[in-house]
């Protein structure tokens, strides 16, 4: 099955009141099982960025499960910023979370020039260009940052994307099932991710695995030896 490109952004009020509800629980609980397998002794004070942190869900749950990092996520999406901020307001973490709207590949305004890691939930099959975000790691990672990519892997055909809803989303609302069918058909497969980071220069850096029926992830660090 041929990638079927879906927006960029998710910046429908609708979509963003969903996404910021608790239908998405189990992605970011996997996420954050992810993390913590892969970085288990990663420094509670390491300053984090979430790349496409959408309404938060990520930068939240990586500030409590670390009690003293600083996490700072970028969105492009507003409607889904306003919902982010609203929820890190309410966890009363303003202090240690804060996001921030922009669009890669342009330069982004941050805190801080580097980051000791760098986190990204879905984000990568909503790009026209994959190497945006490959490229946007060593932009904004500090030479030995902790990576975390999280992402759908595209079936072979439409019957298995069917599948897939039927079988892990079937109580989800329509919009999210809506969303999950788009997403499928936009995402990469993992022979097109393997590609993606040969081209980016991050083979030796990071590994690819396979975490669930239809997500990958990527992780290691920006040294040779991850």
């Amino acid at each position: 099955m041929k990638r079927v490109l879906e927006s960029e952004l998710m910046d429908d009020p609708d979509q963003a009141t969903v996404y910021a509800g608790s239908d998405l629980d189990s992605a970011y609980y996997l996420f954050v099982w992810c993390f913590q397998k892969f970085f288990p002794d990663l420094a509670s004070e390491t300053d984090i960025l979430d790349l496409g942190c959408g309404a938060a869900g990520i930068p939240l749950r990586l500030a409590k499960l670390l009690p003293y990092c600083r996490i700072d996520g970028v969105d492009g999406a507003d409607h889904m910023l306003e919902h982010g901020r609203k929820a890190v307001q309410n966890a009363n973490l303003g202090h240690r979370v804060k996001l921030f709207h922009g669009i890669l590949p342009d330069s982004l305004d941050l805190p801080h020039s580097h980051y000791g890691a760098i986190v990204s939930n879905s984000f990568l099959h909503h790009l026209v260009d994959p190497m945006v975000l490959w490229n946007a790691l060593g932009t904004y990672g500090e030479a030995n940052a902790a990576i975390l990519i999280v992402d759908l892997i595209r079936p072979s055909n439409k019957e298995d994307v069917q599948n897939v809803i039927e079988k892990y989303m079937p109580d989800a609302p329509p919009l999210l099932r809506r969303d999950m069918m788009n997403s499928l058909q936009a995402a990469f497969t993992m022979e097109e991710v393997t590609a993606q980071l040969q081209l980016a220069g991050l083979t030796e850096k990071l590994r690819l695995k396979r975490v669930s029926p239809f997500q990958f992830a990527a992780y290691g660090r920006l040294t040779a030896d991850a």
